[in-house]
């Protein structure tokens, strides 16, 4: 470390270029950091969901939570197994221990599942598997309100406005809620049901069996193959209508002889309103890693777009989580500047003397600068834990160059040395302490990094901003200030004209300080003879 200093002294330029070329790293990877709330976690945990519609809670539970419990209890690395079986659907979710690989868990899951749905009733739906993601959560929430009925707003959203959407770099899905969507509705007639000798599953089964296409083979045509198929899908309610279920004495009986087929719309399940108006509510979901800021304004930007290009629909954001974000990180970002702003502050009314207050201020911004370096090549994000540790550390990153440039001033005026004496020899006195007193506070985060507990993992990369911001600071102390110090230092020699007519020395803070080291002197002489008292 001690050549590292005479190096940096010995070469000024050299020095400032190695800054300039970190202070330009942080500030290009500042710019292009993803901006989010918290860092990204992966919770160790997955849900299989199966639903076995109209069925109540014990049979749900008989008849699938247990089968699927079973099957699942060998997977490894479960730390544990929880289960909920209510009306019609069955949720059986696994905590993993941390660490476990979550895509190599989910395809374990899904052997386990294939051994035991064949074992499962055919009503049931097949088994889906669902990992908890915050990124699941959607960013923003828009409500569509239109003059349009509500099934017409219903396809402009998701055939149309959907569509600009998904083409925003950094959107993920989008989900339409509220919307009304079309269904045929076949009312079965209970007595001619009775009265033909058939049941539901009949005209369900007829129905099935005729809204089919089927593969056909091929047929060859000269040296060309022309793949064959059946076209049986429905196109119209008359041909639903006219479906054949069975024949009775000869005669066929139709879907229409015994049930009411009519083009309906889907049972109301969500009721979105706005202001007392039906509305229609869309849910813009982001990518996993981009920036949630950024994508949220440009989705507010073709929000704009799309109200003023069209006249049948208003839409308006009802949710926007880039504002909390913003909130958030600007009161900390408020915080840490004030917080850099009372600590030059305070170093001048200490030192009183504008280049040490200068030279020891560049510490600062050189950390933090370096640090959004860090950050963007370690896939990290602006968060409140990253912009938190930052605040965090700004009272730390002064303390390694305020120790040094203190020794190096006492030499320059007490021993009289020059500045490049001072700034090296300076140095050089306080290395190991300076470097002792760095690890050891960056040795308190160390236990963070082996934490296995999700709120460990939420503060681990608050801990890696304050140790890299010390780190920082540690070096910025051992070769900027030195160097700073040696060619900018207006300190001068103690017993000179100009020292003695200096402001540093007729300051009051100086002599109140003089005086406060004169009385600790005493104080330390009367302690040392008093050793077995104190």
């Amino acid at each position: 470390m001690s050549s590292l200093t005479s190096i940096s002294i010995r070469r000024p330029v050299a020095t400032a270029m190695f800054y300039l070329v970190v202070i330009t790293v942080g500030v290009v990877g500042f710019r292009y950091l993803p901006v989010d709330l918290l860092p990204n976690i992966e919770f160790t945990q997955i849900t299989v969901w199966t639903q076995y519609p109209n069925v109540g809670p014990e049979e749900v539970e008989t008849i699938i939570t247990d089968p699927i419990e079973n099957a699942l209890a060998g997977i490894p690395n479960v730390e544990r197994v929880t289960s909920r079986s209510g009306d019609g659907s069955s949720r059986v979710s696994l905590e993993f221990a941390r660490g476990t690989d979550l895509a190599e868990a989910s395809n374990d899951i899904r052997d386990a599942l294939n051994r035991v749905v064949t074992s499962l009733p055919p009503e049931v739906e097949p088994p889906r598997i669902w990992k908890f993601d915050p990124n699941s959560f959607a960013i923003v929430v828009i409500a569509a309100q239109s003059n349009r009925p509500m099934d017409e707003l219903t396809r402009v959203l998701e055939r149309d406005i959907s569509n600009r959407f998904e083409q925003i770099k950094g959107v993920g899905t989008i989900d339409v809620w509220g919307g009304i969507y079309r269904e045929v509705h076949v009312d079965l007639n209970r007595d001619r049901l009775k009265a033909s000798g058939l049941t539901a599953e009949d005209v369900r089964s007829a129905i099935a069996a005729e809204n089919s296409r089927l593969p056909g083979g091929n047929v060859k045509q000269g040296l060309n193959d022309l793949y064959v198929r059946t076209r049986g899908e429905y196109t119209s309610v008359d041909q639903i209508a006219r479906t054949v279920v069975a024949n009775v004495n000869g005669k066929p009986i139709r879907v229409q002889d015994v049930a009411a087929v009519e083009d309906g719309y889907e049972d109301i399940s969500r009721l979105v309103e706005l202001q007392d108006v039906p509305t229609i509510r869309m849910m813009v979901r982001k990518q996993t890693g981009a920036n949630t800021v950024a994508v949220a304004d440009e989705i507010k930007k073709e929000i704009e777009r799309v109200n003023l290009e069209r006249s049948d629909l208003k839409l308006t954001v009802i949710s926007d989580q880039s504002d909390f974000i913003q909130q958030s990180i600007s009161n900390v970002q408020s915080a840490a500047l004030w917080g850099s702003l009372l600590a030059l502050l305070v170093l001048y009314i200490f030192l009183r003397n504008g280049s040490t207050t200068f030279i020891i201020a560049l510490s600062i911004p050189i950390s933090v600068i370096a640090t959004f370096g860090l950050l963007y090549f370690g896939g990290l994000t602006l968060n409140q834990m990253t912009f938190g540790g930052l605040a965090l550390g700004i009272g730390m990153i002064v303390d390694n160059a305020i120790v040094v440039l203190e020794n190096i001033v006492r030499l320059r005026e007490e021993k009289k040395e020059s500045l490049k004496v001072s700034a090296n020899l300076g140095t050089k006195q306080v290395t190991g302490a300076i470097i002792a007193s760095t690890l050891t506070t960056s040795v308190i985060f160390l236990p963070l990094a082996f934490a296995q507990t999700i709120s460990g993992a939420l503060f681990q990369s608050l801990a890696i901003v304050v140790v890299f911001s010390l780190l920082c600071s540690l070096l910025v102390a051992l070769t900027l200030v030195p160097m700073l110090s040696s060619r900018f230092l207006s300190v001068k020699k103690e017993g000179t004209e100009e020292g003695e007519e200096s402001a540093i020395e007729k300051s009051r803070m100086r002599t109140f300080f003089r005086n406060m080291e004169n009385w600790y002197s005493d104080m330390l002489r009367k302690a040392l003879r008093h050793r077995p008292a104190i």
